[in-house]
């Protein structure tokens, strides 16, 4: 158990310096970008489940078309793919930056 610990605390450190991590909360604008001239997508996080664990927290984001997504919080701001493609979803900040 202790190791298991351990574990998650050695990830989560790791996470947060090399995704440059920001805090999602509820209320997180977040931006899906899905590439070949595809409007992008704005919503915002209404809802954070972290029933399997802090490792697999997932949250819902509502859609400005009032549709919904659930998505695992580490693949929110995903690095980019091998040729450079900023597909996928990120927050507000990390998008613009």
């Amino acid at each position: 158990f202790i190791v298991a610990k351990w574990k998650l605390v050695w990830y989560t450190m790791y996470m947060m310096r090399n995704k440059k991590e920001v805090i999602m909360k509820l209320g997180t604008k977040i931006i899906g970008d899905f590439g070949a001239m595809i409007p992008l997508w704005e919503g915002e996080i209404v809802t954070i489940d972290s029933t399997y664990g802090s490792a697999l927290e997932e949250a819902k984001i509502k859609w400005d078309d009032n549709s919904h997504t659930w998505l695992l919080l580490s693949d929110i701001n995903s690095p980019s793919t091998a040729n450079g493609s900023s597909i996928g979803y990120y927050t507000e900040e990390a998008y613009y930056e």
